[in-house]
């Protein structure tokens, strides 16, 4: 007759059994999907490298020169495209808010119109004052 505890210990032989052979296999597997991600890596850095190849030759200089050459119809600057920097309209500041006097509105771009040589510009409504501009920066460490 077999004993009890020689039918436990076959029953836990027979279970470590099955569970080394389920490892196995998954090991198996999982070197296999290993392989493919290798490969697929391998296959990457290799479609780098043609690409950088490319590359290179699609940006050689004279290879870009000829092109430009081509079909730009680009030529060095003439002296009549330059300007003076007199010839550039400057900013007009805005005045002062005199101490006690509300502004009416806020600071609004001056070059609403293009600017003509010897006319005044109007001048922009002064910046409100606003509670960030009192308000002190406070920096947690």
């Amino acid at each position: 007759m077999i004993r009890l505890s020689t039918l436990i210990w076959l029953s836990l032989v027979a279970g470590i059994s099955f569970a080394m052979f389920e490892v196995k296999y998954a090991v198996m597997d999982l070197e296999d999907r290993l392989a493919k991600v290798n490969r697929a890596i391998v296959a990457d850095d290799d479609a780098i490298h043609v690409l950088k190849a490319e590359w290179s030759y699609l940006a050689q200089p004279s290879r870009l020169d000829d092109l430009s050459k081509r079909f730009l119809t680009l030529g060095p600057i003439g002296t009549a495209q330059l300007r003076t920097i007199d010839s550039i309209p400057m900013r007009p500041v805005p005045p002062a808010v005199a101490d006690g006097a509300a502004p009416t509105a806020p600071f609004q771009a001056p070059f609403q119109a293009p600017f003509q040589a010897g006319t005044k510009p109007a001048l922009p409504a002064p910046i409100a004052p606003t509670r960030l501009a009192n308000a002190k920066l406070r920096i947690d460490r």
